[in-house]
């Protein structure tokens, strides 16, 4: 085998090793969708003195932002553990860190009753979580995607993303719930409970994630000359353009993608004047509309390519974000679910299932989990984590969804010049080997 790794896996195990992936990514991102819902509508009240209501927001969207900062420390640290001693330990390790710190999260005083202690405690729980978060869903696409035979390795890596927005749609779906069954209580103590009750995803992911079979051993000959040698400085030193398309094919899922997955919610609820229960249903039908054709997207890029899939993915987010708004404006739920909707299959759909088996076929064996954590947790940190932000602040100054407009296209015309360039690292044609060493291609 080129890369070393574990001889070609039976069905039984590509599937285990799927199902592990999409069980880790779904308690990661059930912990980030209950931040990204509480920052929008909770914690600017809960957490944060704020005297008026864009300086809490301001306040809250940057606590959600601090667990991105976060996430590439965390990248760095556990994916050079992961190249080293093996993806499950790393895997099991990560996930733990995330379902805990979402459990505090839902144990700590507010403001009114600690004062600064509140925004403080608050932000270290982030601050961990994302430490956590930085290697896990590198390591889901990296296991699931080495796991596989190599024919259907985009269909199998492309489960990461199911676990990702399930667990995402559950995350909303509970925050909504609660919110619905404990009414005026819900801004007191019934936020709590999506908090707490991640102990029970987090025992059942634990069970499915320690019973996969790794797919990397410290003593693999692909180590071989790399062993001795941090990973990270290893691609940094020698492959720094391959990084580079590594970083630019993850804008348009790190900057655009966080304007309709996170900023639109607040958006609907503080500009718009829509109920809060609406833009949360809203939120959870695009995960669970877009998961079913992650599979599919999956299965269409081991067929036509990974690299073309991941170009349409931008090229529909260039197209579709003006409609998408206008959409939205409407104020009619139906139309605004149907512009965010069509958003989220054609742009974060395409664009998901083509990225987990892009990434792993981008690097090499000895530097893969490195390589992949750092390239989308550095830009999920400077976009992911800002976008939020940025989205609000320019509203603020201009009064209009225009230069969020185009920041959005920005970021998916960055992709679609990476995936371009990809081209020279990587190819579509050789894409049904086993995951192979990269070479130079067309340079």
């Amino acid at each position: 085998m080129a890369t070393g790794t574990a001889s070609t896996p039976g069905r039984r195990t590509a599937r285990r090793a799927a199902g592990a992936a999409l069980v880790g990514t779904l308690i990661e991102w059930y912990d980030f969708a209950l931040y990204g819902a509480a920052a929008a509508l909770i914690f600017k009240d809960q957490f944060f003195g704020a005297d008026n209501q864009l300086t809490g927001l301001l306040a809250a969207f940057a606590t959600f932002a601090v667990g991105y900062f976060a996430r590439p420390i965390g990248g760095i640290v556990f994916g050079h553990l992961g190249d080293r001693i093996g993806r499950k330990p790393v895997m099991i390790t990560t996930l733990l860190i995330m379902g805990i710190c979402t459990a505090l999260i839902g144990t700590l005083p507010t403001y009114a009753t600690a004062g600064v202690l509140a925004p403080v405690l608050l932000v270290a729980l982030r601050v961990i979580q994302g430490l956590g978060a930085g290697a896990e869903y590198a390591g889901a696409i990296t296991l699931s995607a080495e796991a596989s035979t190599p024919g259907r390795r985009g269909f199998y890596s492309s489960w990461s993303g199911v676990g990702l927005w399930l667990g995402s749609a559950l995350g909303l779906l509970t925050f909504n719930a609660l919110d619905a069954l404990t009414g005026d209580g819900f801004l007191v103590w019934g936020w709590r409970i999506p908090f707490l009750a991640s102990v029970i995803v987090l025992a059942i992911s634990l069970y499915v994630r320690l019973r996969v079979t790794e797919t990397r051993q410290p003593g693999d000959e692909a180590a071989g000359e790399a062993a001795h040698k941090i990973p990270l400085v290893t691609l940094l030193a020698t492959e720094k353009r391959r990084l580079l398309v590594a970083l630019g094919s993850n804008f348009l899922l790190s900057g655009f993608t966080y304007i309709p997955q996170v900023w639109a919610l607040s958006y609907l609820t503080n500009n718009l004047g829509m109920a809060a229960g609406i833009g949360l249903a809203i939120n959870a039908a695009i995960f669970l509309v877009g998961s079913p054709f992650l599979p599919y997207f999956g299965k269409l890029g081991d067929r036509i390519g990974r690299r073309k899939l991941l170009m349409f993915a931008a090229c529909f987010g260039i197209v579709w974000t003006v409609p998408m708004f206008l959409l939205i404006d409407t104020r009619n739920p139906w139309l605004v679910a149907a512009g965010l909707i069509i958003c989220w299959v054609g742009v974060a759909s395409t664009g998901v299932a083509a990225q987990g088996a892009f990434l792993t076929e981008l690097f090499p064996a000895a530097t893969r989990y490195s390589g992949i954590a750092f390239a989308r947790e550095i830009t999920g940190a400077i976009l992911g984590g800002l976008a939020p932000l940025i989205a609000t602040a320019l509203y603020a100054g201009a009064g209009h969804w225009w230069p969020i407009a185009i920041f959005m296209g920005a970021n998916a015309l960055i992709t679609l010049i990476a995936a371009h360039q990809s081209k020279h690292f990587r190819s579509d044609a050789d894409q049904d080997r086993e995951i192979m060493e990269p070479v130079a291609i067309g340079v």
